[in-house]
């Protein structure tokens, strides 16, 4: 659903949810799992079309998972030692984006010696699929990193990031866990309760639509939408994690990165200022950054001062909640 038009229906879906909260807990969840998708790429914005160009080198794969086929995208590096499997890195864009979208991070990538995959999550790009839960998600997430195994890292933009957490974290009862050594989060949310509760709001829930909505999430995904917190699944993890996040975005508050960072100290915070919830995809210093983490590169490197629009910190100074809310961002 498009956010925009939430205001018009709220009074409607108010009234629903007062007289019939089942019925409108499953509009609510309906409209929360379908993204909107363009008719076609006509018109997209100016700078779609060069990101698009950066995947014009990869071979193209069709990937079946359970529900369907996600289109990847495959880039790979210099010549491999005869035997020896490429260790992956896989790409995972955010709510409405596409593969396209996290081309910025393909060439440090392979440069430091990765094979990199990257896919149209599903209901997006040229995937097949209407809708787009967590469950969906993690099943296609898992049957990429079947088929491009080893996989040595994941790199999440926002919503992919709470896909990639509950991936790792075997949250999704029905799906098997996904394994990696190193997980690089941008701009993810960090509570997937909070991001219902606030689309339930938006959509004009009430107390009975909401529980509803949320019993709707359980039956999907096998657990209740409390199961999807970042800070516990990013512990169960418990690998080398980092999170970048923009000081002013304004979809997903800076506090949800603060919140993650809670999970204990293999997670690094790199905070970034002026770059918002999309335009930071496309940042060559974010790249470098998250190229750097995966390769291990910076991991023995001590803490110093960043650039003017950036600053690194780490778990500890990052646990003091900031009070910025969030923005129905996923």
């Amino acid at each position: 659903m498009v956010l925009s038009l939430l205001p018009l229906l709220k009074p409607f879906n108010r009234a629903v949810s007062a007289v019939a909260p089942a019925l409108a807990g499953r509009l609510a969840f309906r409209a929360f799992c379908t993204p909107l998708r363009p008719k076609s790429r006509a018109g997209r914005g100016p700078a779609t079309k060069p990101a698009s160009a950066r995947l014009a080198g990869a071979a193209r794969v069709s990937v079946p998972y359970p529900c369907g086929s996600v289109s990847a995208h495959v880039f790979e590096p210099g010549a491999a030692e005869a035997g020896v499997p490429r260790a992956s890195v896989i790409l995972l864009h955010g709510w409405t984006g596409e593969a396209a979208f996290m081309s910025a991070f393909v060439q440090p990538l392979l440069r430091a010696g990765f094979r990199v995959v990257t896919f149209d999550l599903p209901a997006h790009g040229e995937s097949t699929g209407i809708e787009l839960n967590l469950p969906i998600g993690v099943a296609s997430l898992a049957a990429v990193a079947r088929a491009f195994a080893p996989i040595h890292a994941i790199v999440a933009h926002s919503f992919g990031g709470s896909i990639a957490l509950a991936a790792l974290a075997g949250t999704v009862p029905a799906q098997p866990r996904v394994s990696a050594a190193r997980l690089a989060m941008i701009a993810p949310p960090s509570s997937m309760a909070q991001v219902a509760r606030g689309f339930g709001a938006a959509f004009g829930l009430g107390g009975r639509g909401q529980a509803a909505m949320e019993a709707r999430i359980h039956n999907v995904a096998g657990v209740p939408v409390t199961a999807f917190e970042g800070r516990d699944q990013l512990a169960l993890f418990g690998r080398p994690s980092l999170v970048v996040h923009c000081r002013d975005d304004k979809e997903v508050a800076f506090s949800h990165a603060q919140a993650l960072a809670q999970a204990g100290p293999f997670v690094r915070i790199e905070a970034m200022q002026g770059l918002g919830h999309r335009r930071i995809l496309q940042s060559r210093q974010v790249a470098a950054i998250v190229a750097d983490f995966v390769a291990g590169r910076a991991d023995a490197q001590p803490a110093q001062t960043q650039p003017c629009n950036s600053r690194r910190t780490t778990a500890s100074i990052a646990s003091t909640p900031s009070g910025e809310s969030f923005r129905q961002g996923r």
